[in-house]
Parts: C-alpha cells; sequence; structure tokens
C-alpha cells in the first residue's frame, strides 16, 4: 500500500503527528510532505505537482484540509481528512460539505460531532501517549512552581494573564518561555516577560534552546503546567505534561475539556474569567497530580484497543464498528462476545 501523508512543517518540528505516520508506516510504504505557511503557499504549490505527478493508494492530510481543498478540482478522492479544532472550527460548513469524496478523522469529538450533523463521513478518535515513569515531585506549597509557553502573546493565555492565575494558586514561581509561533506577535508584547517578579511571583525567562534536553529540563520539572493556548487540536504537550504527573491548567475549550476533568485530572478555567481559579490545598495538589498520571495511563489503554478501529478505517476493510466514536472497538467487542457465545451453543 502506497500511502502519502500531508502534514505541517510545524508538526514536523514538534514530532506531534508522529504517532499516525507510525500507524500509516505499518500499513505500507509512507511519503511524508510538508505544508509550511511561511512559505506562501510555495510548497503547497509543490504538493499539488506531486499529486500530479505521483499515484498513491491513499492521501492523508493532518491538518491540511486547506491543501486537499486545492486537489479536489483534480480528482481527489478517497482521501482521509484529519482537521484539528484549533485550525478548523471556525470554517463555514460549506468548506467540509465539499469534501463528499473523502472521509475525515476527527481528534475532537465537538469537530466530529458537527461533521456528522453536515451529512460528512467522519469517525472519532482519542489519542493518549504513554504515561512513562513516574517522577517523584514535592508538594509542599512553598515549592510550588509553574511552566508556561508564551505562544501567543496578543491572546489569553499570555504571560500578563498566567502570572496572575499563579498569584491566585499560591504558585510562587514561574518560568516563561517567551517563544511565539509567529516572531511578529512578540513585538511590542507587555514587559512582563523580562521582570525577575511580578505580584510576589518570581519569573525566570527563556527565548529558545539550541538543545532539546535544556528545554525538556525547564518544562517538565514544575509541578503545574499551563496550556499555551485557548483552543488546541490534540495538545500533545499538554497530554505528555499530564502523564509526567504535572497538574495542566487549561482554557474550559476543546480539546482541552475533552481530556481533562476540572478538579478530577487538572484544572479548568473560563477564559472570560480566568482568575476565577479555587484555592487548591497540599493534599488536592497531590491527587490531582497522581489522577493526572493515571487519566493517561487508562487512555492510553484505550487508545491501544482503539487502534485496530484507525487501521480498519483508513484501509476501508469492509469490517463494521457498533459506532463511529472513540467506544467503538468496547461495543465491537460486546458484539463479538455475543457472536462467538451463539456459536458455541449451536456446536
Amino acid at each position: 500500500m502506497k500511502i502519502c501523508f500531508v502534514g505541517h512543517t510545524f508538526h514536523g518540528r514538534t514530532k506531534s503527528s508522529a504517532f499516525m505516520q507510525d500507524v500509516l508506516r505499518d500499513l505500507g510504504d509512507l511519503t511524508v510532505l510538508d505544508s509550511s505557511p511561511e512559505d506562501a503557499g510555495i510548497s503547497d504549490d509543490a504538493i499539488i505537482e506531486h499529486y500530479r505527478s505521483h499515484s498513491y493508494d491513499l492521501w492523508v492530510f493532518w491538518q491540511t484540509e486547506y491543501v486537499a481543498e486545492r486537489l479536489l478540482p483534480l480528482g481527489l478522492r478517497n482521501a482521509v481528512i484529519a482537521p484539528m479544532y484549533d485550525g478548523a472550527w471556525a470554517r463555514p460548513d460549506a468548506f467540509f460539505q465539499q469534501f463528499v469524496g473523502c472521509r475525515f478523522a476527527s481528534f475532537s469529538r465537538e469537530l466530529h460531532k458537527r461533521l456528522l450533523q453536515l451529512d460528512c463521513r467522519s469517525v472519532c478518535f482519542e489519542y493518549w501517549p504513554e504515561a512513562g515513569e513516574a517522577i517523584d515531585r514535592p508538594f509542599a506549597r512553598s515549592t510550588w512552581s509553574a511552566f508556561f509557553w508564551e505562544r501567543r502573546p496578543r491572546e489569553i493565555p499570555n504571560a500578563r494573564s498566567v502570572i496572575q492565575q499563579c498569584r491566585a494558586l499560591s504558585i510562587g514561581k514561574l518560568h516563561l518561555h517567551a517563544a511565539p509561533d509567529f516572531a511578529d506577535e512578540g513585538k511590542g508584547a507587555h514587559g512582563y516577560r523580562f521582570r525577575d517578579k511580578v505580584n510576589g511571583v518570581s519569573v525566570s525567562t527563556s527565548k529558545w534552546f539550541d538543545n532539546a534536553a535544556d528545554y525538556h529540563a525547564v518544562s517538565t520539572t514544575p509541578l503545574f503546567y499551563f496550556a499555551p493556548r485557548l483552543t488546541e487540536g490534540i495538545g500533545m504537550a499538554t497530554l505528555e505534561a499530564m502523564a509526567r504527573g504535572q497538574i495542566v491548567v487549561a482554557p474550559d475549550r476543546p480539546t482541552a475539556n475533552q481530556y481533562i476533568g476540572h478538579m478530577s485530572s487538572g484544572l479548568l478555567y473560563d477564559p472570560d474569567r480566568p482568575y476565577a481559579l479555587p484555592m487548591l490545598g497540599e493534599a488536592q495538589v497531590e491527587d490531582l497530580s497522581r489522577a493526572a498520571r493515571l487519566r493517561v495511563k487508562r487512555g492510553r489503554e484505550e487508545w491501544d484497543l482503539d487502534r485496530e478501529r484507525l487501521i480498519s478505517f483508513l484501509t476501508e476493510d469492509g469490517r463494521r464498528w457498533a459506532t463511529t466514536d472513540i467506544s467503538a472497538h468496547f461495543g465491537n467487542k460486546l458484539r463479538r462476545a455475543v457472536r462467538e457465545r451463539r456459536l458455541n451453543r449451536r456446536r
């Protein structure tokens, strides 16, 4: 099976789409093409030319539905499109309805429900990473610290809002990674990132790291991890933080509110009232840390079971599944059990 995967250059750096590429490699010969928004369409033109000159059994568009749209007049059919909530929620209904010959792989329940309402062929999945080894952390209030990557300085969450949230949660230290997605957004931003202490919160700052290990050291050590954006596609960084036992503080928006239970495996806040946060005790913080990691562990078990359904969806092997949602593998297991019981009775 020959497969072409069209992704983002940014995801190539963050490895957030690596799990899907691994699945596709197990299915056949994989070619990976990247779309770069910084190339002003040049990279997309190259993908169009590649489509004209190559033949594949399956095309997968990972948050690059805008490239798939350009291929529709050239006869694109039977492709799998995986839009992400953060980039697709504002698209008009007609945009999705034009893909009548394609299928959607949704990693957001909200987006999946909308696609179904539009009569699109959508199947919902929920990815979880490995939980990994637990990290021993002190939970005394005097040791509470946090990490925040400021990716969109002009939006909430940003340095200013997160510092105030730290103050509301009694977090005494914050490491601010001031590396916006788009360099121009960092120009003229407020000066919070250049101060050592703001409203009683000690602030350390970094801009970028040449060594990934240095970034890993400052981002994984703190007990609290602030989600970097208002909405996410999957939110891989926050899932990895939960897997480390960090308490993720995130906006109550997709897809964070799909993966995080407020006061059960993390903290969710209303972006219109970002400082309305609960008072936490040391015992609660310890419980939240443990629950976050347990949530990832259980989620990973579900993903491992659901991988078979994803492969069935990608290959269109004709198997029938109980539903198009993330519980389908469980329903299918029940159907198998009933069928086997009937066969045994006949024997």
